[in-house]
Order: structure tokens, then sequence, then C-alpha cells
């Protein structure tokens, strides 16, 4: 399974793993080159990427449910006022 599959399904677990190594590499006393705050930084900034995508998901999913409910009510105010709305001619 590759990397990317695994931290999709399973992000949950791929943070425990991350805070592990992160707390393991502290308890060393091993000095932190450029490349491991490289590593860190690149992770952590994929993380809020996936859990933005998700709120931006959900925002889409929202929006799309509230376009579906106000056109369910503009239509039940049409039938409620017994008006038929005019619409433009198309040439």
């Amino acid at each position: 399974m590759s990397n990317t599959t695994f931290r999709r399904h399973f992000p949950d677990i791929t943070r425990e793993i991350g805070q592990a190594r992160s707390t393991a590499l502290a308890d060393r006393g091993e000095r932190t080159t450029a490349y491991d705050k490289l590593v860190a930084r690149n992770a952590r900034l994929k993380r809020v990427n996936s859990e933005q995508q998700a709120h931006l998901r959900l925002a889409a999913a929202e929006i799309q449910c509230l376009a579906l409910l106000n056109a369910a009510l503009l239509e039940d105010l049409e039938e409620a006022r017994n008006v038929t709305a005019i619409r433009p001619r198309t040439r």
C-alpha cells in the first residue's frame, strides 16, 4: 500500500506514528538537522492540507444542499402565491 493511500484511509494512525517519531527523536537528545525540520514541516503541511480539503468537500456539499433547498422553497412559494414565473423568451 502506498504512503498516500495509507494516510488517506488511516489519518489517525499516521498522526500517531508521526508524533511517536518526533517524540523519539526528542527523547534521544539528537539535534534535528535542517532535513529533519523540512520533513516535519512537510508532514505538518500535508496534514493541514488534508484537513482543509475535507472542510472544502463538506462546504461544497452544504452549498449543494442549500441550493436544492432554495429551489424547492422558491417552487413552494410560487405555488402558494399561485403565481407563475415569466421566463424571458429565447431568440
